[in-house]
């Protein structure tokens, strides 16, 4: 029974870790610039270079 538990607790850490590591080091590049923009972003900065066409 005691393994049992060990291995459930160690189970749910290490699902925590996994989640809570990814959410930080998403915030981290989203802080540092790094975060690949959303598509409005990318439609916007295409609009003000001439690349995207509306009548199109």
């Amino acid at each position: 029974m005691r393994k049992i538990a060990g291995a459930l607790s160690f189970v749910i850490g290490l699902g925590l870790g996994l989640i809570g590591g990814a959410a930080l080091l998403a915030y981290a590049y989203q802080e540092a610039g790094l975060y690949p923009p959303d598509d409005a972003t990318i439609k916007f900065i295409a609009r003000e270079r001439g690349w995207l066409r509306e009548d199109v």
